[in-house]
Parts: structure tokens; C-alpha cells; sequence
């Protein structure tokens, strides 16, 4: 080994000696500063989970208190931010109005799982993958923004409420402790709160209330200021008659059987060219050319017969020749549908042109016995008498509609005239049951007769205090004071935008995540 060569190993040899040393120094020192380390990191993490402890307990207190949903925002519409409680009441009232909407017909059962939480079910009323959950948070959205769109309005024009609008609020207020009590609450904010959610209470929910007041009497107010001419009415009308007009038709389809559409339109066309223009015409040849497996039904001469049928309620395929200007009594022609042919006989076109008519009442309604909920013979021998009685006590008045109009209210049964005197005021043809109906349309009828009529509801003692306005102007003055609302809303309320916070919103009452519905009892009601 050369001397350079031994020179440069023996200095590699203490390079390494000094690195081995100072490696087992760090070595010694690394020790004593990871438990330090470790320490300082234990304390830390100990405070940050205290700290989170005291937020959370202070959250939670901030929750239950009601504060966050009190004071939060939910939803911004326009300048106005709805709390999450308020949202509340938007929110389970737009779910109680559908509700008792489909409840009391069955359906309610088969668009709803009670039993799951609402945002696991697709809404069938929404839009494309809509859980209920969303469609009822869009719904109630749409509502506040409606409802404070024409508070502002309101606001802006100086309006106030009227007497009669104020002391229904002020009642409802009156009436809470006792709905309260009814329900098995010690106190009316009790009773909000499980009915409405936490931070609802008395306060806040006549103030929801008040609001609703203001923006629906308002819409009111501006719906009647539109005046509206004979002719423009009639203009109206014509214009839009088919949205008006009722048509009478005879009707007889012709199936396709085993995809023989030449045999289906040959049967048609026969029995099309059997017709003379008369309805008796087309009944017998609507039973000579009935199926086998229909030809009793085609017996009963009504069962061809489709009265007062407006356009939406038929079939596209002959619609528009039904409702053609040119149409006349007894016009027939055939039509080819899905299924076959259809021969189609116009009978007659309603214009409405007629008068409406003011009736008072008197309702005894009829008692109901046994399971099934019927009523007996002596249940409506009970209730004829009742009648009577009432009969006697007008005759012993002077026989006024004022006399008539005070015993109704002290008598009536039916609680939607009572208040009124009983009456009913633009009663068109078909709108009151046939009974009722045929009496008060009878072409003799004339101002102040009474009778006594019987319905699936009862007695009646009836007076006729006389006809309305002819049906075509109130449907045309009800159908362009709508039209010319709306445009008159949209315009004004085209700049209104209502808004989500998500934080505000998971604030919001949680309840509704079981769609029950028929336990709630309804503060307002």
C-alpha cells in the first residue's frame, strides 16, 4: 500500500469515527425530545377536545333552545330573510294542504310510505327524481316567495286590513289556548311547537299569519278592481269559447279484434250510414250493432249518451269536430282512434246562456245509525219532523227573506250558508245536488217561493230569492280577472328570487320525516 493511499484511509477511518459519534449523540438526544414532543401533543389534543365538547354543548344549547331557528335564515326572499322556524310554517302547511287534499279520497295512501322517511321516496307530483322531501322544501319556497311578493306590493300601496280580516286573526290569537288545551297542552307555544317544530310559538305564528292576511287580501283586493265591459266579456267569451262550452254527444267505438282494422272501420261505416240525424236513430242502431258480450248495456238508452262534456274531457281524435261552429243537432261522422273507430252523433252545444240563481236554505241534516254509517226510516222520519217544526216557525214570521235569512242562520245545518242567512249566491246549473238542483232551476220557479225537498243530505226548507248574472259572463269575468291577476303578478314579482341556506335549512323542523298527517290538529282551523 502506497503512503497516499494509507494517508487518505486513515482519514477516511476518523471522518467515520467523528460521524459515529456525532450519530450517537443525536441518538441520545432524540429520545428526551420526542417525549416532550409527545406531551405538549397529548395537552393539545386533550384542549381541542374539550374545546369541541363546549361547542358542541353550546350548539346543542343553541338548538333546543330555539335561538338558531328563531334568529337564523332559511330562505332569503327578495330583502326578506325567513327563519328557519317561519320556513317551518310554510313548509308543513304546504304539506298539510296536499294532505288533506288526497286524504280524504284514499289516494293519500298510495302516493306516500308513512312508514319511511319522506326523503328516500321519489314524488310523483314533482319534478323528474324528486324526493317528497324536495318537492315539499320547492313547494314551500314558492309559497313564501308568493306570499311576501305581495306583502311588499301591499306594503308599498298603503294597504291595511280590514276590520273583519284583523279580528280573524285576532280570534285565532284568542283561540290558541284552547286548541291547546284540547290537543293536551298546558300552553298555546307547546302546542305550535309539536305541531310547527322548535322556536314556534305564539308570537312568531300569528306574525306568519299576519302575513299571509295582508298578501292574500291584497291579491283579493287587486283581483276585484278589474272592471270589465258587457263587450269585453263577450269578446272574451267568444274567443275562448272552447274553454267554456259544454257539448252532448252520442257515442259508439268499434275495437279492432285480432288487428282487423278494414272489418273494425267497415262496422263503423255501416252503422254511420244506418244513421238518419236523430238520437233514435243512432240508439237502435247502437244496439243492433252492439257486441254480443255488451248488447244488455246498449239496452239502456243513456248508455251512449256523454252530456255537458267540456273539450279537455274528450278524446283528441274527435274533439275539435265536436266543438267546429259549423256542428248541427244530429251531424255523425267516423273516427279513427287508438283502439278501433268511434261513430260520434252531436247532440247539442251549451253556451251557458242563461241565469244563475240566489237561494237561501234551511238544512236538517239526516242522522246516521249501525256500522255501515245509514240512515233509517226512523232517522229520516225524525228528521222530517225537525223540518216541520222549522216550516211552522216561518210561517208564524211575515214571511221576508230577512225572516227567512234569521232562521236560517239560527237553524241551518249546513255549515257553509248558515252565516250567510243560508244562501247561495250564482248558482249555476249543476253545481248543488240534483234535488236541489231541479228545484231551484224549475222554468216556473219566481221570487219567494218554498218548499220542502229531500236530499242524500237531509231536508231542505228552500226560498228562491232570485236569478244572478247570465253563467257565460260570470265564467268569462271569473276566467279574464284570473288571466289578468296573473299577468299582473308575474310582472311584478319577476325579480323576486327565493333562496336556500343550507345551514338555515338543516335548522328546520325535522318531524315531517313521518308523513302521518291525521294526528296534527291545525291552529288556524
Amino acid at each position: 500500500m502506497s503512503a497516499s493511499r494509507e494517508k487518505r484511509l486513515r482519514r477516511e477511518i476518523r471522518d467515520a469515527e467523528a460521524n459515529s459519534d456525532t450519530v450517537k449523540k443525536k441518538k441520545k438526544q432524540k429520545k428526551p425530545m420526542t417525549q416532550a414532543k409527545a406531551k405538549k401533543l397529548r395537552s393539545a389534543i386533550g384542549s381541542t377536545i374539550a374545546i369541541v365538547l363546549v361547542l358542541v354543548f353550546i350548539g346543542l344549547i343553541f338548538v333546543n333552545s330555539g335561538f338558531v331557528q328563531t334568529h337564523g335564515t332559511a330562505v332569503t326572499v327578495g330583502s326578506h330573510k325567513v327563519t328557519p322556524v317561519e320556513f317551518d310554517y310554510f313548509y308543513h302547511d304546504t304539506y298539510y294542504n296536499i294532505y288533506s287534499q288526497y286524504a280524504s279520497s284514499g289516494l293519500w295512501s298510495y302516493m306516500v310510505d308513512t312508514t319511511k322517511p319522506i326523503e328516500s321516496q321519489s314524488c310523483t307530483m314533482g319534478e323528474d327524481g324528486e324526493t317528497w322531501k324536495e318537492y315539499l322544501t320547492r313547494t314551500a319556497m314558492d309559497s313564501a316567495k308568493r306570499v311576501y311578493a305581495l306583502y311588499d306590493a301591499a306594503q308599498e300601496a298603503g294597504y291595511t286590513l280590514d276590520d273583519d280580516a284583523q279580528s280573524t286573526i285576532d280570534t285565532t290569537r284568542d283561540n290558541l289556548s284552547t286548541y291547546a288545551s284540547s290537543a293536551g297542552y298546558k300552553k298555546a307555544d307547546d302546542y305550535l311547537e309539536a305541531n310547527y317544530g322548535k322556536g314556534a310559538d305564539v308570537d312568531s305564528y300569528i306574525q306568519y299569519l299576519t302575513v299571509q292576511q295582508i298578501a292574500s287580501s291584497y291579491a283579493q283586493e287587486k283581483t276585484d278592481s278589474f272592471t270589465y265591459t258587457d263587450d269585453e266579456l263577450r269578446t272574451y267569451y267568444d274567443e275562448n269559447k272552447q274553454d267554456f262550452d259544454k257539448i252532448t254527444y252520442r257515442l259508439f267505438n268499434v275495437a279492432t279484434q285480432n288487428d282487423d282494422t278494414d272489418a273494425a272501420k267497415s262496422t263503423a261505416d255501416s252503422m254511420n250510414a244506418d244513421l238518419t240525424g236523430t238520437e233514435e236513430s243512432f240508439i237502435k242502431a247502437a244496439q243492433d250493432y252492439a257486441p254480443e258480450d255488451s248488447a244488455e248495456s246498449y239496452e239502456d238508452e243513456s248508455y251512449t249518451l256523454r252530456s255537458n262534456q267540456g273539450y279537455s274531457s274528450i278524446s283528441s281524435d274527435y274533439a275539435d269536430w265536436l266543438f267546429s261552429d259549423s256542428r248541427t243537432a244530429g251531424d255523425h261522422e267516423v273516427f279513427a282512434t287508438s283502439s278501433g273507430y268511434s261513430v260520434v252523433m252531436f247532440v247539442s252545444r251549451d253556451d251557458n246562456n242563461y241565469n244563475t240563481v240566489n237561494v237561501r236554505h234551511i238544512l236538517v241534516k239526516v242522522a246516521t245509525s249501525g256500522d255501515n254509517s245509514t240512515s233509517t226510516d226512523a232517522d229520516w222520519a225524525d228528521c222530517k219532523e225537525k223540518i216541520d217544526e222549522i216550516q211552522k216557525e216561518w210561517e208564524a214570521t211575515d214571511q221576508t227573506e230577512d225572516d227567512f235569512a234569521a232562521l236560517a242562520t239560527e237553524k241551518s245545518e249546513d255549515t257553509g250558508s248558515a252565516s250567510n242567512g243560508g244562501l247561495y249566491e250564482g248558482v249555476y246549473k249543476g253545481q248543488m245536488v240534483t234535488e236541489f238542483n231541479d228545484w231551484c232551476f224549475d222554468a216556473s220557479r219566481k221570487v219567494g217561493d218554498t218548499a220542502i225537498i229531500k236530499t242524500s243530505y237531509g231536508y231542505h226548507l228552500m226560498y228562491f230569492s232570485g236569478t244572478g248574472d247570465l253563467y257565460w259572463k260570470t265564467l268569462a269575468d271569473t276566467s279574464k280577472r284570473n288571466a289578468d291577476y296573473t299577468a299582473w303578478y308575474d310582472d311584478f314579482s319577476a325579480s323576486y328570487e327565493a333562496k336556500k341556506s343550507t345551514m338555515g335549512l338543516w335548522f328546520t323542523n325535522k318531524e315531517l320525516a313521518q308523513l302521518s298527517g291525521s294526528t296534527r290538529t291545525t291552529a288556524a282551523n
